[in-house]
């Protein structure tokens, strides 16, 4: 019997969380690294990934990037699935990639009341934010009751709508990818099943009304690694200035609400100094400031969605058949 919307819902949910917590706490360190390397003014990464701050902050936000991120997984799948299943024509047409697309950027919005408190408090954890008005190393408790007090609940927030900006396409390059991924291979085999003798002894005493049945092989883990990295990775180094906006956007110590126009406008008029710059030259280095961290977000996003994927997708199976 096929499961219940609510059953399907539940499953995805589990299997979301379970999967998106496991990949960040496995992809933690390089994400310190990812957002110190974006946080510092310098622009001198080696200085950054090779300090000894650096390596003190590796495991810190671990917990609360591990468990905010079950949250997240959770609610971002469970709606994406549900979208889709809701929206999704039966048969591929032109209309299957803005659906997907639609169903992903629903998905992403659905988890932002958990994942924008969740990057805040880490990020602030990452870069020693409060270091220097904490007695001692400050905690995620710590760090929750001073943006509080500093910012109100909306502190808790700081940079949402550059997160979104950063998301909603992400998810969609993302999804998008990994579903053509999947709609190559299922294509893929469907050709070299069609090419087998057995298939056309079969056709062959088929009634005429009756359409061969259209089989979604299971795709090997390692071809699902593959698939769900190379997706992450484009996503991740396409959207990478608006991670550095966020960052910067949450690493900005002023009581004033910094707007992401606003910290874009900084860092193009820093770019660009001095003023007789060559025009080469103030392009080059705005690329720079806009990509910064963009190789260790993307080797990131590639572990985080090579882990991901088949961790979901296995779950899935496993809690659907019961």
């Amino acid at each position: 019997m096929a499961p219940t919307t609510g059953e399907q819902y539940k499953t995805n949910f589990i299997s979301g969380a379970i999967g998106l917590s496991l990949s960040y706490a496995s992809m933690h360190p390089l994400d310190t690294i990812k957002t110190r390397i974006q946080a510092d003014v310098s622009g001198n990464w080696r200085k950054v990934v090779f300090s000894r701050s650096t390596l003190h902050s590796l495991g810190k936000g671990f917990f609360v990037s591990a468990l905010g991120a079950a949250g997240q997984g959770g609610a971002r799948f469970s709606t994406y699935e549900f979208c889709k299943s809701k929206m999704l024509p039966e048969k591929k047409n032109a209309m299957t990639i803005p659906v997907t697309a639609l169903s992903a950027v629903i998905g992403d919005l659905a988890s932002s009341v958990i994942k924008v408190p969740r990057e805040v408090v880490t990020a602030k954890l990452q870069i020693d934010h409060y270091k220097s008005i904490a007695n001692e190393k400050p905690n995620a408790a710590f760090v929750i009751r001073q943006t509080l007090k500093e910012e109100g609940p909306r502190g808790l927030f700081r940079g949402f709508w550059a997160i979104a900006a950063r998301d909603s396409p992400f998810m969609v390059i993302l999804l998008v990818s990994y579903e053509n991924f999947k709609a190559f291979h299922h294509s893929s085999v469907r050709s070299a099943i069609e090419q087998t003798k057995e298939y056309a002894a079969k056709k062959k005493n088929m009634v005429a009304s009756t359409a061969f049945e259209e089989r979604e092989a299971n795709i090997p883990t390692m071809r699902t690694i593959l698939y769900g990295g190379v997706s992450g990775f484009l996503a991740g180094y396409f959207t990478t200035p608006m991670d550095v906006l966020r960052t910067r956007m949450i690493a900005h110590r002023s009581a004033q609400p910094m707007t992401v126009m606003g910290m874009a406008q900084i860092m193009v008029a820093k770019a660009c100094y001095p003023a007789h710059m060559s025009p080469v030259r103030k392009t080059y280095n705005t690329f720079n400031a806009f990509f910064t961290g963009s190789i260790p977000r993307s080797l990131w996003w590639f572990g985080i969605c090579g882990i991901f994927f088949p961790t979901y997708e296995t779950l899935k199976s496993l809690i659907g058949d019961q």
